[in-house]
């Protein structure tokens, strides 16, 4: 599932282990999405909440990067 944050966006996942079939962690990936579609982190959490959580937070420090980027 992707959601989509102006430039950013990320998906959430939930690993399977192939052996077993039992659902696992969630990963999670933030994308940059605008010019072109980029990788910017990647990880893993216990809980989907856990996820989200963690990809919101580096959505939100890859923003504050940019901008401090940009008015350097």
């Amino acid at each position: 599932m992707r959601i989509r944050e102006g430039d950013y966006a990320y998906d959430l996942e939930q690993k399977i282990d192939p052996a077993t079939q039992v659902r696992k962690e969630w990963k999670y990936t933030v994308y940059l999405v605008f010019p072109g579609e980029q990788v910017l982190e990647r990880g893993v959490a216990k809980t989907r909440d856990e996820a989200e959580k963690e990809a919101q937070e580096a959505m939100a420090r890859l923003r504050s990067e940019a901008k401090r980027g940009a008015a350097a």
